[in-house]
């Protein structure tokens, strides 16, 4: 899976990356849908703010952010661990950070989900996404200086059509990139590293009694989650595997959460071993289109993390509900209460 992910200049994704010919087959000017030096001058300029030096400066506010939702969260009989626990960073620290106005806010959950349906095969939920993320793209074309917040990440991308280094059409779209991935992918990574921490005996006492097992814990349950199943490609030129070739002009499907469960690289696949620590795990993707906000997830994650190890001593959850999305999996809802 590595090699073929690596393989960037045979697997493309600058064809599109949906499993459906309608969304391959319209403009886009996204990061993850270029190659080669669009891609890197595009990479560079959007994940400026993204990159562990820059996120030193808003650890402190993600730390504080997480105390108070554990304590409040404590003080419920019941909360539902995705709307209420995972949903919380991104929503709010992190809208703010993007700087959108309240009508972005209040639509970004609506149009991260849509966004990934619409990226599935031409079945019912991709159409009926279709119109939900397209008025994403439509809001982010309409932003300019004086609708973002000063010095968010929004106002810094618009800055840059200036200079001449992005187009307008550019710049919109790596708006987008903020909004739709930030989103969902840590939420469900959030929401199934809670559930395995509350279910798998002794995991969660361990992690107390040794806070450093705090990033390998999120590897483990990043590993396990998957939030997104894959993403297809365009195979430019015969493409050679184990068990065969693939011949130019297809389309072939690259499926993290397979990878991630391969029981020939990781013993006891489907056990949640918080010590594993899986730094090669792929829910986060490889190579030149890895995942753009993955420290910023991490950080999100371990925050949380920390923060439920110091004020909970034992985590309660209910039976989970499925999330129906054609790219994401993982839990629409789940019931849980902190003691």
């Amino acid at each position: 899976m590595q090699a073929a992910i690596r393989a960037d200049d045979i697997l493309l994704n600058g064809h599109g990356v949906a499993a459906n010919d309608f969304i391959n087959g319209t403009s886009s000017e996204a990061t993850i849908t270029s190659d080669g030096a669009t891609h890197t001058r595009r990479r560079k300029i959007l994940t400026k703010p993204l990159v562990p030096k820059s996120l030193e400066a808003i650890k402190q506010r993600v730390s504080d952010g997480a105390d108070a939702l554990i304590r409040s969260l404590m003080a419920r009989d019941e909360f539902c661990a995705v709307k209420d626990f995972a949903s919380y960073l991104p929503v709010t620290i992190v809208a703010d950070l993007v700087g959108l106005e309240e009508e972005g806010r209040e639509n970004m959950l609506e149009w991260a989900a849509a966004t990934f349906d619409a990226l599935g095969p031409m079945n019912d939920r991709t159409t009926a996404a279709l119109q939900t993320a397209i008025g994403l793209i439509q809001y982010t074309q309409q932003l300019g200086p004086d609708r973002v917040k000063p010095n968010g990440w929004a106002a810094r991308i618009l800055g840059h059509i200036s200079t001449g280094e992005i187009s307008e059409s550019e710049a919109a779209m790596m708006i987008v990139d903020y909004v739709a991935p930030s989103l969902d992918t840590t939420i469900l990574a959030s929401t199934h590293m809670l559930w395995r921490l509350a279910t798998t005996a002794g995991a969660y006492d361990e992690l107390k009694a040794d806070p450093d097992l705090l990033r390998s814990m999120v590897f483990e349950s990043v590993r396990l989650a998957s939030p997104i199943r894959g993403f297809t490609r365009y195979v430019v030129g015969d493409y050679k595997t184990e068990a065969g070739t693939i011949p130019a002009g297809s389309r072939v499907a690259v499926l993290y959460a397979s990878a991630n469960w391969d029981e020939r690289h990781y013993p006891d696949v489907d056990q949640f071993q918080i010590d594993r620590n899986p730094r090669d795990h792929m829910g986060w993707g490889h190579g030149s289109h890895i995942c753009a906000g993955m420290h910023l997830a991490r950080l999100e994650m371990e925050t949380l993390a920390g923060a439920l190890i110091r004020h909970v001593e034992h985590i309660e959850v209910g039976d989970p509900e499925p999330i129906m999305n054609n790219v994401l999996q993982g839990f629409a809802a789940l019931p849980a209460k902190f003691h």
